[in-house]
């Protein structure tokens, strides 16, 4: 099978095809044959020798890859709950699993228990924007904390976290106050979001807000924004002390397949929506890191076989 591999720590041209031998399943393992996989900002990060601390990764080389969705091809033993064939989508938790999976592959290895099924209403395309974007923004959603009826205030909206944060707290009965790109407004605005401000609007200009989730993030400029005794929930952590009790709260995303399910279900009933600017071959995984350096692309970009 073909694989992209980082070759050493870099710019895309260190994403290299190369032939590797098919995996074979261990205990509690799958293969899934690709259909497709996200291209994340995790990504890019890792391809440069990036990550949190705290997590044993080694490497490079490794493949890159959190987001999928395709067949099973393959399982190893103790799996009980899925069988060859199965539509699937899966997230692998790229950092804790210590760089040691990715899905940047035609047949990918995983742990079994990070896959769910993928519904015959939803496309594997759409399906692998979900799991790492979907979830972190449900999560941060949790830990924001936000009753409803409540006014909030999400950063980077038009993104992939910040479109789905959008959607899901408007489902949650929040109001939601948006900043995204200028050309991105309409879009924001079908999700629900009830004011949709500029990219660069001046955030000390539009009131307060108790509630902030800062998904692009952009750090201490969002501090004027927030209220008094008020919480951020950041995608990154954040280092510069705001003062006036406000609560900062970096988000890291948590393994979930239980609620992973649920959010693929509704996608697949149309509740929940994604936005796929492009799909590029898997051997040109260095075109879609390029073009997410760049600033002007509209949804996520996804390799497919």
């Amino acid at each position: 099978m073909r694989a992209i591999l980082v070759t050493e720590r870099g710019g895309p041209e260190v994403l290299q095809v190369q032939d590797r031998p098919d995996p074979v399943p261990g205990l509690g393992e799958a293969v899934v044959r690709l259909a497709a996989a996200n291209v994340n900002p995790t990504d890019l990060g890792a391809r440069q020798g990036f990550y949190p601390p705290g997590f044993d990764i080694e490497g490079p080389p490794y493949v890159l890859g959190w987001d999928l969705a395709g067949e099973v091809d393959a399982l190893g033993d103790g799996v009980r709950d899925r069988a060859v064939g199965d539509p699937v989508v899966g997230m692998i938790p790229w950092y804790a699993s210590g760089g040691r999976y990715g899905a940047y592959a035609e047949l990918v290895l995983l742990r079994a228990e990070w896959l769910v099924d993928l519904p015959s209403g939803l496309s594997p395309i759409d399906a692998a924007t979900l799991p790492l974007n979907a979830s972190t923004a449900q999560q941060a959603l949790a830990c924001l904390q936000a009753p409803k009826g409540a006014r909030i205030l999400i950063t980077g909206a038009s993104g992939a976290v910040g479109s789905f944060a959008v959607q899901l707290a408007v489902g949650a009965g929040v109001r939601v106050t948006a900043v995204a790109g200028s050309d991105d407004g309409e879009w924001v605005r079908s999700l629900g979001a009830e004011q949709v401000l500029p990219r660069d609007t001046e955030l000390s200009t539009i009131g307060e807000f108790s509630h902030v989730l800062d998904a692009v993030p952009v750090g201490a400029d969002v501090f004027p924004a927030v209220a008094d005794g008020g919480t951020i929930v950041s995608t990154r952590p954040v280092t510069d002390d705001p003062g006036r009790r406000i609560t900062q709260r970096p988000m890291l995303i948590q393994q979930d397949t239980e609620a992973l399910q649920g959010l693929v279900r509704s996608a697949a009933a149309g509740m929940l929506l994604t936005r796929v600017s492009q799909t590029v071959p898997l051997a040109q995984a260095a075109q879609p890191h390029r073009l997410s350096e760049q600033h002007g692309h509209h949804g996520k970009i996804v390799l497919v076989p």
